[in-house]
C-alpha cells in the first residue's frame, strides 16, 4: 500500500511538476528595463526565463502597472486604467502557458507600443512569471513570482517651429531719431514659443555701431498664431549721415533650438545735421555768386 502511494506521488510529480515548482526555481533577465520613447513609438524587447529547478515548470506571464507613490510599489489592474496612461496596456506579450523542462531557457519577445495620446512622464509596469497548473492558480502567486520591472519615460514630442515672415525698417529714409523696425513671427509648431536675440546696426564701412537686445520678455506666441514686434534705435548724436544695415538674429525653442536671421538697409539723415549741411551749402553758393560778381565787375573796368 505504501509502495502504491509512493508510485502515485512520483507520477504526480512527473506529470504535474509545475504545481510544485517554487518561484525561486525560475530565473528571469534582465531584472529591470529602463527605456525612453515618444508617443506612437514602438519598442521591441526580449526577456529570458529559465527553469533552474529539477522539475517541469508551467509558467504564465502576468502584466500589471505599478504605482510608486510614497515609495511603495503597488500593483494596479491595467483594466482599470485608461489606454493613454497604462504602460501595462501598451505591452504585448504571449499570455499562453510556457512549459519549461528542467534547465530549459526560453526567450520571450515583448513589444511596447506607446499610446499616441500618452502624456509626457515616467510610467512603471511589472511583468511577472508565476508558475501553476492553471492561469488562475498562477495569478495568485504573481506578487511573489520572479519579475521584470519596466520603467518607461515618455518624452515630450512637441514641434517647436517658428518662421520669420517679415523684417523691415519702417521707412527707407529717416530724418531723425529713433529709427524704428518691425518684424513678424509665426508659430508653425504645436507649442507656445518665446524668442530672444538681438539686432545689430552697421555703418557703410561694416563697423558695428549699435545693438538692440531682445529678451524673452518680448512675449510668447501661441501655436498657429503670428505676432508683430517693434524695435527702436535711439538717438545717436555722434554718427554721421548715410546708409546703414540692421542684422536681426533670433533664437527660439527649448529642446529644438532654432535660429532666424534677416537683414535690412536704410538711410539716416538727421534734420539738424541736414539743415547744417544745407546751410553750409547755401553759404557756399552765396559766396560763389558774390565772388563771381566781384570778378565780373573788375573785368569790365
Amino acid at each position: 500500500m505504501i509502495k502504491k502511494s509512493m508510485l502515485l506521488m512520483v507520477i504526480l510529480v512527473l506529470f504535474f511538476g509545475a504545481s510544485f515548482v517554487d518561484a525561486s526555481s525560475l530565473a528571469v533577465s534582465p531584472v529591470i528595463l529602463d527605456r525612453k520613447a515618444k508617443a506612437r513609438d514602438i519598442l521591441k524587447e526580449s526577456l529570458t526565463v529559465k527553469n533552474i529547478s529539477g522539475g517541469k515548470a508551467s509558467v504564465y506571464i502576468c502584466v500589471n502597472n505599478i504605482s510608486v507613490d510614497g515609495g511603495n510599489q503597488e500593483f494596479l489592474d491595467p483594466s482599470r486604467a485608461g489606454l493613454e496612461s497604462s504602460l501595462a496596456n501598451w505591452i504585448e506579450v504571449t499570455r499562453g502557458v510556457i512549459d519549461l523542462a528542467p534547465g530549459e531557457e526560453r526567450k520571450i519577445d515583448i513589444t511596447i507600443g506607446v499610446n499616441l495620446r500618452a502624456d509626457p512622464g515616467i510610467y512603471h509596469a511589472v511583468i511577472s512569471f508565476p508558475s501553476g497548473s492553471t492561469r488562475a492558480e498562477a495569478e495568485l502567486k504573481a506578487r511573489d513570482a520572479p519579475n521584470v520591472i519596466i520603467n518607461l519615460e515618455v518624452e515630450e514630442n512637441a514641434k517647436e517651429w517658428m518662421q520669420l515672415k517679415k523684417f523691415v525698417a519702417d521707412r527707407s529714409f529717416f530724418w531723425g531719431w529713433p529709427v524704428t523696425f518691425s518684424y513678424i513671427l509665426e508659430n508653425t509648431g504645436d507649442k507656445a514659443l518665446a524668442h530672444s536675440g538681438n539686432a545689430r546696426i552697421y555703418d557703410s564701412s561694416g563697423r558695428e555701431v549699435a545693438e538692440m537686445v531682445i529678451d524673452k520678455q518680448a512675449g510668447s506666441i501661441l501655436p498657429e498664431n503670428e505676432k508683430n514686434f517693434s524695435l527702436a534705435w535711439q538717438r545717436q548724436e555722434t554718427l554721421p549721415m548715410g546708409r546703414y544695415k540692421a542684422y536681426l538674429s533670433l533664437e527660439y525653442g527649448a529642446k529644438q533650438r532654432g535660429v532666424l536671421q534677416d537683414t535690412v538697409f536704410f538711410w539716416v539723415f538727421p534734420k539738424q545735421k541736414l539743415l547744417m549741411v544745407a546751410g553750409i551749402f547755401f553759404i557756399c553758393i552765396i559766396f560763389y555768386i558774390l565772388l563771381f560778381r566781384l570778378r565780373k565787375g573788375k573785368s569790365t573796368k
